[in-house]
This record gives structure tokens, C-alpha cells and sequence, in this order.
């Protein structure tokens, strides 16, 4: 819609010129044009047919592969159809369009040329490499420009004057890159070239654009004078800059207000590009040209501020415009161009093509080389090779055709305009088709070309692992009936994909399949003939290192912008995070200066010099004095510092100002306000002394001296003695002070003696708090940024470290680079824990938002979803998404701080708790706050375990040591795992709201790790005793309180295994959270063989072993059950042979979607599904038949009363495997199903049995069954009469036939 607009607006301007236009008629030129005086429909089918030439074109290039650059062949089809144009007048009015002012065409698609380029170029390299742009752009341009005029005035046309010569320099400077820097994109070197050229391409624009209109000035005899060349330059490039800044500044944001809205957003940067550049040049007459690139690089700067897909959407949209204008531009200029040089075109002027063509490479060689010598110092450096590259890669392009076109449309040099016309349309042709299909070539030359041994070992183990999951797909594939009779030989054949290095190496055979090349050298062992790899050079090594961190640091700023993408991280916090990594991608050993982010994590230095002058100025000053011994002292103690004496204190001097004003006023007062002067100057004088020797008996003689009040308070009074004396000679003498001493003495005297007035400033300490407020507000705040930024970089290096084995294949370099980023995680991590300990409230309001913006995301996906399966439909799913985008817009301006919690609100968050306030109410009651010192020991390695801590404030240090026996059966005791390398020993820093201990409570075994006070910590100790008897309480085996511990374990688990199944590679965080929020660790003590059936999605061993019938595979903890295994077999069975060790089963099973965790462990289940065997049961096989025959006959009546589920087969009651068959009846009648399911289980006191009555059922469980004595038991009680009476019919049965088989 956009595009369109513009090009109505082409149509819209060029027509309304057409008066303007047709007055021009007085030159060759310009009789020779046609008359605009043509249908609109003419210009709107040029424009359209154009764009569907260049769709035509760019297809069967890409289709026949041709390296001939996209914008020449639009220029020659431009070319071709101006020369039909001035062959035959009858198509002359289809190209009319064509034949407008070359002013008009740079305001129409200039714009969008500059704009994209600025926006799309990597703003810290562009910045990083300044100098070096500055220096090739702007001086560069100024040193071509006269040697290429210095040629044209000898060689091109002798009669040209040097003002046009050095014209034709200028219109031959401008380079335009855009063919190279995608070639030079995908080298690997060639990224840092490829900025400066972009970045010499902008700058170089706008510095030829100045040099331009100040010669065309110069020539136009507007501009004569040195001074008026100074001022101009000056206006116009000062200018351009403060445009383009106040643009930016103001599209930016524009653009960070539009965060969801695409179309806003586009719209912005459309307006931006377009407004900077038409009020530069036509309203300010400054450069819209620069003002338009600075506008696109701030911009570029604050496209974070909005969201990613939003931003996808503007980066496609500059994308298509900028095809589109090229496609326009390049066709309209050869059209006006080839019906133009047509007739004046000869062999020599093609001729001298050749020698602009050289000239102006020389010249640009010539540039460089006097330039390496500094930009080899600057920026990222430059060798040679870089140099070579940089003046083979510069490109002509459309500023210089427009240029030529502006000068050959001007009456008083439309003479030398047809050559410059000629020569800058072969220039441009020649430096494309020959520099920039050559590219390649010369890079692989001058070296830059070479893969790296890291980046082909990398390709290589991705094309391996894509093969890979080729291979599994087509194996899966097999099985669908409709595929089933597929041609899977050219499937393979056709899915089968090449080293794409392979193809970029010269002399390289396609199918080869030589792994030499793709990163590995094999040396074959002469007795076993096996292939080894060698290891690598030292050259090698430090390549493959140098590659490793770059790839590293790339994974990191991936994992910032998805964190940011997610609400966990602040769009400040994400640009810090960013530009810290794009820095260490700059230095020599790619590391991220953490003390460079660590002034986050501390307050600014002149925020605590302020705030502890301001501590001290409201501090009294008998709070930092010792209370003195002697009790005539202490009385003075007590008296100074009493509220009265100092409110008695600023009564007085309120009270002695106006007597020192009235005394200060008077010239020479009368005797009766003389006298009484002197007696108000001798009682206050009497007041301030007194004051003053109260407080150096109380304080002592140096503590008086401590504060600067009372050292001023000192002097005063040394003053006013002095001027006591004089009073007091005057009255007892003749000698009069006002006529013998000097009045300005005096006068100095009394308004020493005002000084005391400053005393009153103390009554600011009212003030003094809210001023304290608001340093702290500000510190708070820039604590919260760097609790945001700190937190984003420990997410960032876990996420990374997880990611080591696939991103490097060296076990050296991963070893290396996991202690780099695991030292790098803790250090933060210890920062972020003080910080929290110091400053609460802080890290709470930055999980506090974190929280809030997670949960909203997970409801946008949710809302998705809810999308995708119909239940939205387009409208509704609109208004559900803006309802929660309102809300994430507010939490992410939401600036107000968050309390911190208490610690009984701390304790009901653990997530084992949620939802069961009875529990968390008894271990209120059983538990207390302990407070512990700095570097106490909380847990011990290789001590049983005793209870467990939850850490109300504080930070723990935990450190993990390996345990001495094989990890085969059990997961070692410790919960803080970021990996499952449970061989190596590890650390980690453990923050308030924290359980620690936890699983040594469930596993009973010995810790494998030692936990330390990292600083003052307080936490609540909860005992053994009073955990086992929360167990009893909440007894449940699927939402008890033992199942919840082991699920939150089991979850944490399951979020390092399940991201190396192939089914769950490249799940988010979020995404696999969510998927594992439904799963449950049921209580599996009494079971034998546990059968999987279709409503178990996903199954993870936690602890224990299992074995799959089938396969007789084992399986070790922590690990993923394969879904092809059906039944597993516990170390209960007589299958499997176990240690005497072996800890008790446990599986995080994850349920199939809409299914209940009661529907997969329910006591009745469907024929379809998979019954669990339980060892509970001690009947015989003849009983056991009988007990299914009963269960059976009753299934329809359960059918019938439960109708909400499919229920038969009545096989093990999962209650009675686990609870045992005499649970308290009343415990299980009163607590239905339904009941059940949504909250724990909690007993109330009244249906909790003693100990005597437990004791009393397990008795009458172990007493053997009667089952003659079948009265005895209630008919109502299912089970037993129902058993017997089947017993009884099927013995009877049995009988009868074998009596009848005898007859």
C-alpha cells in the first residue's frame, strides 16, 4: 500500500510540472523530450510493468543461475526500451513518465535507498568503525575528485574548464556497494568489510552531495567567494547533522511507543525517512541526504523497543521498497540516458570509458594506500588484503547517474552534460559487471575466502545431525499407509543434501566426500587400520577457539533478545547485555568485561557521598558520643539531648535576630534603645555561653569539636565577646564605639554575630528525609536495571553452556569455555545475592515483573492456540490479544518498587505448598526462624539427612562434590543441578525463597554437597519428624506432599533431559515448561511391572532403575523412557536384578492432553488401556480370576453411575497398593473423587486415627481370611462376600464337570 502511494505521488508531481516542464523547450534537449501531455494510464502501466519485468528478471536469474548483477540487466532493459523510444515515437508516450526532473526522482526514491541502508547496517560495528568511514568517506572523496578532473581535463575534453572537470571527479566519486556487501556477507571475514564499505557508501554519498551543490554553485556563479563556500558547507552539513539527530531522536520514539502495532510502526519509519529528507532540502536547505542517514541509524538503534515480528515486518517492508525503487530507478534512468547518448555516442567516447574506468580505481587505490597506514591503527584495523578488497568492492551506482542526469538538464553545462552522461553510465556498467562478479574471485586471491578449520567442522557436524533427522523422518514416514508403497529410494536420493563449503571451493568435485575438507584430518592406524583424527595445530587451535567464542557469544545475544522477547529482560536491559557482548566479539580473547557491568550492582558514588552527608546532617549530635560517666555530666548528657533544648535554642536566635537587624539598621540609636540593646546582647551572650559550656561538659572538649554546627557556634561567640568588651568599656566610660571605632568594623561584628541565624537550617531535617527518599528512589532504580541485567546474563551463560556440546566439538575448547562462562554465572551470581540481601525490594520488583510478564506471554500463546484449534475466531482472538498486550504494556512502564515478602508469605510460596494451607499452617507451627553468621554450615557432605531450610533472606553458597560410589541407580543428593554432569563437581550461589535439602528428605541419603553462609542468613529449619508427619497429612499418592516435593525435583530434571530428545529440540523454555506444568510423580512403591498406556505422553526416569520388558533395556536416572517401551519392570520384580541399595522407582510421567493425572492411575480402567500390576494382592491365580469375573459383573452398573467415564475391568485398586486394603473407611468415604482431584488430600484432626487404632488395623490385616465365615463381613463392602459367592459357584462348576467327565 505504501509503495503504491509513492508511485502515485510520482504520477501525481510529474503531471502537475508538466506547465513548468513544457517551458523548458529552449534547449536541445529539452525539444526533444516528449510532451507530458499524455494519459495518466501511460505512466501507471510503466510503473507496473516495470515491476513485473524485475519479478520476471530476478526469477529465471535465480533459476539459470546467472551471476550478472540484478539492477544492470533492469538498466539494460531501461536502456532498450529508450532506444525504441527515440527509434519509434509511437512508444515515446509509454515512457513519458520517465522524463522528469532528476530533482523529483532523488526526492522520490533517494529516501528509501539511504534509509534501508542505514537501517539495515549493524549499528556497533558502524560505530565501531567510524573513523575508518570518516577517513575513506570524506577525505577519500575530497582526494578522488581532482585526480579524476586532473585526468578528464587532459584526456576526456580539453575545453572543459577545471570547475567542471573537478565536477566530473565529484559525479565520478560515489560509490554504491550493495552487489559486494552481500558477497562479502557470506565470508568469514568479510564482515567487518563490508561495514566500512556500507558505511563509506553513506557517508561518501553525502559528503559528493555537498561537494556537488557547492561547485554547481560556484559554476551557477550563486557562490564566489571563499567565505560564502565556508559558511555554505558549513550550514549545509551542520544542518543535515542536527536534522537528522531531532529526527531520530523523534521517529525513535515514535517507534518505541507503536511496540505490537506493525502497520504504525512502518509507517513511523516511512514518515521519518521521508520528512528528513524533504525538510532538509526543500524547507531548511540544509542536507536532507545526511539527515536521512543519521535518521536511519538512530533508528536502527531503538528498533529493539518494539517486537520482533513487528520488527521483521519493517526490516521486509524497507527490503521490498528498496527492490522496488531499484528496480524503478534503474529502468527509468537507462530509458532518459539511452534515448539521450543514442545520437551522440562514438568509439572514441566509448573508448575513453575504459580510461574513466581505470582512472577512477587508481585513484581510489591511491586513497587507500595513503590511508592503511592510519586505518590499520584504528577501528578494527586493515591490512593489505582489507585494502585491496575495499578498492575492488567500490561500486558506481545511482547517485552518480542522477548527478550526471542533474548536470545534463542544466542549461549551462548541458554541453558537457551528454559526456558526462557517456562516461558515468560505462563507469557504472563496467564497475558492476566486472568488480562485482569478480568479487569472489578476488577475495579468494587476496585470501579472505579461506574457511576456517572451526566453521567447516561446524558445518559438518550440521549437516551430519540435519542428515540425521532426515533419516528419522523417512523412518517414521514408513509407517503412514498412505506412504507406505512410496519410492523411498528417490526420496533418499532426493532429500540427500552437500557440504554447502563444498561449493564454494574451487576444483572441488561436487560429490566428493572428502572429510579432510569439512573440518577433519584422519590418520589411519597401520595395525588397526582405524581412522583417527589428528589434533589440531596450534594455529589450528586458536582458530578453532577464536571461532568457538564468537559462536558462544552469538548463542548469548540470541538468548538475551529471546529473554527480552519473553518480559524477562527490560529493552534497556537487552542493550546493555547486547552491545557488552558485541564489545567482547571486538577483543582479542572474547570476553565480557563483568566489571564494566558490575557498576550496575553498586550505587553511584556521588548518590552515597550525597546520601551520607545527608545521614550525618540529620543525625544528632549526641548520637555519636559515648554517654559519659560522671553523673554531673550525664546530667548535661541528658539535657542536650533532650527535643526542648534544642527547640529552646532556635527560639532564642529567633528571638535575637531582630535585635541584631534593629542594631545593624540604626546609624545611632537613642539611649533608651541603646541600653536596651546591650542588656538583649548580654542575656542572649549569657544563653549561647551557657549552651556552649553545657555541651563541652557533656560531649567532652573534642566531641564538641566533632560537629561543624558547634565549631561555628564557637566562633560566633569569640566575635561577640569581643564586641560585648567594646559595649561594656562604652558604658562604664566616656569612650564612645560608635564615634572611635570604624562603623564598618562594627558593622562586620554584628552580622558576624547573624551568622548564628544559619543555626535555624537545621529545621531542614524535615525536608532532609524526602530528599533521602528520593536518592534512594533513584539508587533503587538503577539497582532494579542492574538486577534485571545481572539475572538476563546468568540465564544467558546456563543457556549457553547447555548449548556448548552443540555449538563446539572440541572436548578441549568446551572444557575451556564451560569454566569461562560457569565462572562468569557464579561471580554474578554471588553479585545478585548480596544485592539481594542488602536491597531486597529491588530484586523482588524485578521477579515480581519478570513473573508477571512471563505468565502474560504463556496466555498470549495460550490465546494463540485457542486460535489454531477454532475455538477464536479472527475478531475475538484480536480482542483477547489487545487485552493482554495492554497488560504487558503496562507491566513493562510499571516503575513503582515491590515490597519484599514476609517470611510466613515466603514460606506459603514454596511450590510444594501451593494450595495446601493446612500443611504450610503446621510447619508454621513446627518451625522457627533461625538466623546464621557469615560462613556457618548449614549441610555437610556425607551427613544424613536431618530436615530441610527455607531461606527467608541471606545468600547460601553450595558446593557440590561428586560422590565416590557409580552413579547407576540413584541420582546424587543434590537439587541445584544446571546440568546432568553429575561426575563433575560444581558450585552455585542459592537466594532467598529457597528449599535446601529437600531431596535428602525424600531419598534418605547422605548429602553430596556443602552448603555455606555466604553472609547473614535467616532461615526457617523444619525437622524430619515434622516432615514425615506432613506426609501423613497429606498422604495422596499422585498431589501429596512427598508426590509434590519429588515433581518439583522431577520437573527440574526433566528440563535438562527432554532438550536432547529429538522431539523437543528447539522447544523454548517457556513452551517446555508449560508442556511439563501437567505432570505428576505418583507413588509407585508397590508395584512389579508398571504398564505405559496411550494417555502417558512422556515418561522421565528420575530416580531408580526400571527395565523394559520388551527389550530388556535398563534404564539409569535421569533419563527419558523411549515411547516404544510398553512395560516396565521395578526392582521389586524377580526380572530385574538390582543392588541391595537400590532406591525406590520414581517417574514424572507427563499425562496426554485433557487427561487427569486420576484417569491414568484410577483404581478402574477401560479394556483399551494398560492395566499396573501390583504386588499388593496375595491371592492365588484361581483368585485372582475369580476377583476379575466379579469385577466384570459389576462393570456396567460403574458405567452407569459414572458415566462421565469409560470404566470396566475392575484390576488394582491404586488406593489400596499404596495406601494399604484397611485405610481409615471414613478418610476414604467422606473424601469423594471429586474431591480429590483438584486440591490434596487433608484429613481434618477427627479423621486422622491414633496410634493404638492403626496398630489395631494393621493387626486385623495380618490376621488370615476366613472365607467360610463369609457373615461376618458387610454385604455392603465390596471385595469379600462377592469373591466368596463367585469362589463358591466356579468350585461348584468344577466339580460338576469333572463328575461328569468320570460318568
Amino acid at each position: 500500500m505504501a509503495l503504491t502511494i509513492i508511485f502515485i505521488l510520482i504520477l501525481h508531481l510529474t503531471f502537475a510540472n508538466k506547465t513548468e516542464l513544457n517551458e523548458k523547450q529552449t534547449l536541445d534537449y529539452n525539444t526533444s523530450r516528449p510532451s507530458l501531455a499524455y494519459p495518466v494510464y501511460t505512466g501507471c502501466l510503466f510503473i507496473f510493468m516495470t515491476l513485473l519485468l524485475g519479478v520476471l528478471v530476478r526469477a529465471v536469474m535465480l533459476w539459470i543461475g546467472m551471476s550478472i548483477p540484478y539492477r544492470v540487466m533492469m538498466f539494460v532493459f531501461g536502456g532498450i526500451a529508450g532506444v525504441c523510444a527515440n527509434k519509434f515515437p509511437a512508444f515515446k508516450p509509454y515512457v513519458s513518465i520517465c522524463y522528469m526532473e532528476v530533482d523529483l526522482l532523488l526526492i522520490v526514491f533517494l529516501p528509501i535507498l539511504i534509509f534501508k541502508t542505514s537501517y539495515s547496517v549493524d549499528a556497533h560495528s558502524f560505530w565501531r568503525s567510524m573513523l575508518q568511514i570518516f577517513l575513506v568517506a570524506v577525505p577519500g572523496a575530497l582526494l578522488t575528485a581532482p585526480i579524476v578532473a586532473l585526468m578528464a581535463s587532459y584526456l576526456i575534453e580539453t575545453s572543459w574548464t577545471y570547475s567542471i572537470s573537478l565536477l566530473f571527479g565529484i559525479v565520478c566519486s560515489p560509490i554504491d556497494p550493495l552487489e559486494v556487501v552481500g558477497e562479502l556477507k557470506t565470508m568469514s571475514k568479510g564482515k567487518y568489510i563490508s561495514v566500512l564499505l556500507l558505511g563509506e557508501g553513506l557517508l561518501g554519498d553525502v559528503t559528493v552531495m555537498i561537494e556537488f551543490m557547492a561547485v554547481f554553485g560556484y559554476i551557477a556563479e550563486a557562490i564566489t567567494k571563499p567565505s560564502q563556500i565556508t559558511l555554505y558547507l558549513l550550514r549545509y552539513g551542520g544542518g543535515g547533522v542536527l536534522l537528522g539527530v531531532l529526527t531520530g531522536k523523534i521517529t525513535g520514539t515514535l517507534l518505541s511507543v507503536t511496540y505490537y502495532d506493525e502497520l504504525c510502526a512502518v509507517t513511523v519509519t516511512l514518515a521519518g525517512a521521508y520528512i528528513a529528507f524533504y525538510v532538509g532540502e526543500k524547507i531548511l536547505y540544509v542536507s536532507g541526504l545526511l539527515g536521512t542517514l543519521l535518521t536511519g541509524i538512530l533508528v536502527s538503534k531503538t528498533k529493539s523497543t518494539i517486537a520482533s515480528d513487528v520488527e521483521l515486518v519493517v526490516a521486509h517492508f524497507w527490503t521490498i521498497a528498496a527492490h522496488a525503487a531499484n528496480s524503478l530507478l534503474f529502468t527509468m534512468v537507462g530509458v532518459v540516458i539511452f534515448d539521450k547518448v543514442n545520437d551522440v555516442i562514438c568509439v572514441r567516447q566509448v573508448a575513453l570509458i575504459f580510461v574513466t574506468y581505470t582512472t577512477v580505481y587508481f585513484s581510489r587505490l591511491m586513497v587507500y594506500s595513503a590511508m592503511t597506514p592510519i586505518l590499520r591503527h584504528v577501528g578494527y584495523g586493515m591490512t593489505w588484503q582489507h585494502c585491496m578488497a575495499c578498492v575492488w568492492g567500490g561500486l558506481r551506482g545511482m547517485l552518480s547517474l542522477c548527478l550526471a542526469l542533474m548536470v545534463l538538464q542544466t542549461p549551462t553545462v548541458s554541453d558537457a552534460g551528454e559526456i558526462f552522461i557517456i562516461q558515468t553510465t560505462g563507469l557504472v556498467i563496467l564497475s558492476v559487471l566486472i568488480n562485482a562478479t569478480s568479487m569472489r574471485k578476488m577475495l579468494k586471491i587476496l585470501g579472505l575466502a579461506e574457511i576456517s578449520l572451526a566453521k567447516k567442522a561446524n558445518m559438518t557436524n550440521c549437516v551430519k545431525r540435519i542428515m540425521m533427522t532426515r533419516d528419522r523422518c523417512i523412518s517414521m514416514l514408513k509407517m503412514d499407509k498412505f506412504l507406505a508403497d512410496a519410492n523411498w529410494d528417490m526420496v533418499q536420493d532426493g532429500t540427500t543434501i552437500k557440504h554447502p563449503y563444498q561449493l564454494q571451493m574451487s576444483g572441488r568435485d561436487e560429490d566428493s566426500d572428502d572429510d579432510t575438507y569439512m573440518g577433519y584430518h584422519y590418520t589411519t592406524c597401520p595395525d588397526c587400520e582405524r581412522e583417527i583424527p589428528n589434533e589440531p595445530t596450534k594455529k589450528e587451535f586458536a582458530e578453532m577457539v577464536r571461532e568457538a567464542n564468537q559462536r558462544v557469544l552469538k548463542a548469548l545475544k540470541i538468548s538475551y533478545w529471546r529473554q527480552y522477547e519473553h518480559g524477562k529482560i527490560s529493552k534497556d536491559g537487552v542493550r546493555v547485555l547486547v552491545q557488552a557482548v558485541e564489545v567482547a566479539a571486538d577483543a582479542e580473547d572474547g570476553k565480557i568485561n563483568l566489571e564494566q557491568l558490575g557498576t550496575l550492582w553498586k550505587p553511584k558514588t556521588h548518590a552515597r557521598w550525597l546520601r551520607r552527608k545527608l545521614v550525618n546532617m540529620i543525625t544528632p549530635e549526641a548520637a555519636n558520643a559515648q554517654v559519659p560517666r560522671q553523673k554531673w555530666r550525664q546530667h548535661c548528657y541528658r539535657i542536650i539531648t533532650n527535643v526542648w533544648f534544642d527547640g529552646f535554642i532556635y527560639l532564642t536566635i529567633l528571638c535575637n535576630t531582630p535585635v541584631i537587624l534593629y542594631e545593624v539598621a540604626m546609624k545611632s540609636p537613642s539611649k533608651p534603645a541603646w541600653f536596651a540593646i546591650k542588656v538583649l546582647n548580654v542575656f542572649f551572650f549569657t544563653i549561647y555561653v551557657m549552651e556552649m559550656v553545657i555541651k563541652m561538659c557533656a560531649l567532652g572538649f573534642r566531641g564538641y569539636f566533632k560537629s561543624h554546627w558547634n565549631k561555628l557556634d564557637f566562633c560566633i561567640i569569640v566575635l561577640a565577646t569581643g564586641d560585648l568588651v567594646l559595649d561594656i568599656i562604652d558604658s562604664v566610660s566616656s569612650w564612645d564605639k560608635w564615634s572611635n571605632v570604624n562603623s564598618s568594623f562594627i558593622t562586620a561584628t554584628k552580622l558576624l554575630r547573624m551568622l548564628r541565624f544559619l543555626r535555624l537550617c537545621k529545621l531542614a531535617r524535615v525536608s532532609v528525609p524526602k530528599i533521602m527518599g528520593y536518592i534512594d528512589r533513584m539508587i533503587d532504580v538503577q539497582l532494579a536495571f542492574g538486577y534485571d541485567v545481572g539475572k538476563g546474563f546468568v540465564t544467558g551463560a546456563q543457556e549457553a553452556c547447555n548449548l556448548l556440546p552443540q555449538l563446539v566439538d572440541n572436548k578441549d575448547i568446551q572444557d575451556m569455555l564451560n569454566a569461562k562462562l560457569d565462572n562468569d554465572r557464579l561471580a554474578v551470581t554471588r553479585q545478585l545475592g548480596l544485592l539481594q540481601r542488602d536491597r531486597p525490594w529491588t530484586a523482588i520488583t524485578v521477579k515480581t515483573k519478570q513473573a508477571t510478564t512471563s505468565t502474560l506471554n504463556i496466555m498470549t500463546l495460550d490465546a494463540m492456540q485457542l486460535k489454531e484449534e477454532g475455538f477464536l475466531d479472527e475478531m475475538e482472538y484480536r480482542l483477547l490479544l489487545k487485552a493482554i498486550q495492554d497488560k504487558i504494556q503496562l507491566c513493562r512502564h510499571k516503575g513503582s518498587l515491590v515490597a519484599p515478602s514476609s517470611p510466613e508469605t515466603q514460606l506459603r510460596a514454596v511450590s510444594w505448598l501451593q494450595g495446601n494451607e493446612r500443611i504450610a499452617d503446621f510447619f508454621l507451627e513446627h518451625s522457627e526462624i533461625i538466623n546464621y553468621n557469615i560462613n556457618d554450615v548449614l549441610i555437610s557432605r556425607g551427613d544424613e539427612p536431618k530436615g530441610f531450610y527455607i531461606l527467608v533472606s541471606g545468600l547460601l553458597e553450595a558446593s557440590y562434590i561428586p560422590p565416590d560410589d557409580a552413579l547407576d541407580e540413584a541420582i546424587p543428593n543434590y537439587e541445584f543441578m544446571t546440568d546432568l554432569k553429575f561426575g563433575e563437581p560444581c558450585q552455585d550461589y542459592i537466594v532467598s525463597g529457597n528449599a535446601v535439602g529437600v531431596l535428602g528428605v525424600l531419598t534418605n541419603r547422605p548429602y553430596n554437597y556443602t552448603v555455606r553462609c555466604d553472609s547473614a542468613v535467616q532461615a526457617y529449619y523444619i525437622t524430619l519428624a515434622v516432615i514425615q508427619e506432613a506426609f501423613s497429612l497429606a498422604p495422596h499418592p499422585i498431589m501429596g506432599l512427598e508426590a509434590s516435593m519429588w515433581r518439583e525435583i522431577g520437573i527440574k530434571l526433566s528440563m535438562m533431559v527432554l532438550p536432547s530428545v529429538p522431539a523437543y529440540h528447539g522447544w523454548p523454555y517457556e513452551k517446555l515448561s508449560m508442556r511439563l506444568e501437567h505432570a505428576f510423580v505418583p507413588c509407585l512403591k508397590a508395584f512389579k511391572v508398571f504398564v505405559v498406556n496411550e494417555l502417558m505422553e512422556d515418561i522421565v526416569l528420575l530416580d531408580g532403575v526400571c527395565q523394559d520388558m520388551a527389550t530388556r533395556e535398563v534404564f539409569q536416572p535421569p533419563c527419558y523412557i523411549p515411547r516404544t517401551a510398553h512395560r516396565l519392570i521395578f526392582p521389586k520384580s524377580s526380572q530385574l536384578i538390582v543392588s541391595a541399595s537400590c532406591p525406590q522407582t520414581k517417574l514424572l510421567i507427563v499425562p496426554a492432553k485433557d487427561t487427569d493425572e486420576l484417569d491414568i492411575m484410577e483404581d478402574e480402567v477401560d479394556d483399551l488401556q494398560c492395566e499396573m500390576i501390583a504386588s499388593v494382592s496375595s491371592r492365588c491365580l484361581y483368585h485372582r480370576a475369580a476377583r476379575r469375573v466379579s469385577a466384570e459383573s459389576r462393570a456396567p452398573a460403574a458405567r452407569r453411575v459414572r458415566s462421565k467415564r469409560r470404566r470396566a475391568a475392575r484390576r488394582v485398586n491404586y488406593r489400596d497398593s499404596v495406601w494399604g486394603k484397611q485405610q481409615n473407611s471414613s478418610v476414604m468415604i467422606t473424601m469423594s473423587e471429586k474431591d480429590v482431584v483438584p486440591k490434596y488430600f487433608k484429613p481434618s484432626a477427627a479423621d486422622v486415627t491414633d496410634r493404638s487404632r492403626r496398630e489395631t488395623s494393621r493387626a486385623r490385616i495380618a490376621e488370615p481370611r476366613n472365607i467360610d465365615s463369609s457373615s461376618n463381613h458387610p454385604p455392603n463392602v465390596s471385595g469379600g462376600a462377592s469373591e466368596e459367592e463367585i469362589f463358591n459357584t466356579m468350585l461348584g462348576k468344577v466339580r460338576r464337570s469333572s463328575s461328569t467327565k468320570k460318568n
